[in-house]
This record gives C-alpha cells, structure tokens and sequence, in this order.
C-alpha cells in the first residue's frame, strides 16, 4: 500500500549570510516513478501532509517551501525520497511572517523581480523651474517660461533627477512584437505609482534559462522633467540664440520632447 513518511529528525533549520533556511526529508513508498511522486506534493498521504512550493513550514512558518528533490533510493524498485528546501520570507524566520506567502515563486512563470536606481545627471538648460506642459507635449511656438538662468545665450546646467527601474518577469515565451511596439514610448496613463508622461520604456533583453523559460528584463526611465530638453530660438545665419532687448538671455526657449508616442505601458505584460 502506498505511503508517505516524513523523517522528523531531519527536519534543519540554519542561517547563512543572515538569511534562514530549512530542510525536510519525505520517503514515499509503493509509487513505481517519479511522476506518480511529485503528483504527490501538495496532497495529504494517509496523516503526512506532502509540501507545496510557497506552503510554510509546520514549525517555523516563517519559512516557505521553495525547492525539492525527488530521487529514487537506490537498492528499492519503488521507495522514492523527496527532500525540500525552505526559505526565509520574515525578518525573523520563528515568527509568523507580516506578509502572505507568495503564490509565484522567484525563477518560476509569471514571477516578477524589480530592481531600481536613483540617480541625478546634469543637462544644459536656458530656464529654471519652467511650466511643464501637460504629459510633457510642448505646445509648438510656446515659451516654457521659467527664471532665466543663461549668460548672454550661454547655458547652464541643471540637476535632473532620474529613476532607473528594471522588471524582469519569468515567462514560456517572450512576446517580441509586443516590445517592439512599446520600444521608446513614455507612458500615457499612470505606471507603476509614476504619473503619466514621465515613464519611458528602453527596451528589453531575453536570457533563456530552461526549456521554454525566458526571463525578460525590461528597461524603464522615469524622469521628473517629463524626458523634454530644452532649445532657445536660434538667430540665422550665424545659429546662435535670439538674446533679449537687454542681450543678458536667451529671449525664447522652447521645450522639444524626442519621444513623443504615448501608450499605456501596461499592456507590454499582464504581470506586471
């Protein structure tokens, strides 16, 4: 008769680096392969409750269920020995943790894992604190205003601050079509918790990393200027900008916005 033990002296708990882990041993007898033993997980065999990915640990819930190994024992035709490996999702691996256990676990389809910089670039600019049009689409022809800040149509430069944030996602197959379209849009409605018009998407890159898994890394910019540059009217023939009735600034600047598709970024992935 099939059944299912589990070895509770081989139940470990261990820290490493300040991050807890754990392990449990299952013997499962009476299954002729391996397909029969991991139809096992996440089922109940007679009192023994055979572990998920994601279920926590009986003992120390602040551990979750992440991998497993199922191996024959050698010497048996059908004893079978599953061992799991428990991860650390609380502060305090004893404690109950404040966060529900995840239903997606890191490395498997539709897991998600952010990664972000924020950083300060320095641009050439004629005004300071200048009006910002709405989504950051320059109306043609309309000064940007602002306190002017230039030398005789010299520029000066600017802190801008910029947030870098990359989403990579575990999926069967990347949807290349769907990037491509996206390629250097900013966003036209509100993306994760940026306003509309201030996130533009870079791009993506695909690593394969299993049979029919990829992980897709894309690439987002979110700037508090809205990504526009500023241009002071150019006096032609010598290209040099229009100065002021007093020659001390640039008289006309306008704002030039070099990614000008909006689209609602949203829709380049549903997990996101």
């Amino acid at each position: 008769m099939p059944e299912v033990i589990e070895f509770i002296d081989s139940r470990t708990i261990q820290t490493s680096g300040g991050r807890g882990t754990g392990t449990r041993i299952f013997h499962a007898s009476g299954y002729s392969n391996a397909a029969d033993v991991y139809a096992l997980l996440g089922t109940t065999v007679g009192s023994v409750a055979v572990p998920r990915p994601g279920d926590s640990h009986p003992e120390f819930p602040g551990l979750i269920a992440r991998d497993f190994t199922i191996s024959k024992v050698s010497g048996h035709s059908d004893l079978w020995r599953i061992d799991w490996q428990y991860e650390v999702i609380s502060r305090n691996f004893p404690d109950y943790p404040d966060i529900t256990p995840p239903e997606v676990l890191p490395n498997e389809i539709s897991y998600v894992e952010v990664s972000s910089e924020i950083r300060s670039e320095f641009v050439l600019a004629w005004r300071l604190d200048p009006v910002i049009p709405a989504n950051g689409e320059p109306v043609p022809g309309q000064d940007i205003q602002g306190k002017k800040i230039d030398a005789a149509g010299n520029p000066t430069s600017i802190q801008r601050r910029i947030q870098e944030l990359t989403l990579t996602e575990t999926v069967n197959t990347p949807n290349y079509g769907v990037y491509s379209t996206f390629q250097f849009a900013r966003n036209s409605a509100f993306f994760l918790g940026a306003a509309a018009g201030t996130v533009l998407y870079n791009g993506v890159s695909v690593r394969r990393t299993g049979l029919n898994v990829y992980q897709v890394s894309h690439r987002f910019t979110q700037d508090s200027l809205y990504h526009l540059q500023q241009q002071p009217l150019i006096e032609f023939p010598d290209g040099t900008p229009k100065l002021d009735a007093a020659g001390e600034h640039a008289d006309q600047v306008y704002f030039i916005q070099p990614f000008g598709t909006l689209l609602d970024l949203n829709g380049i992935s549903s997990n996101f």
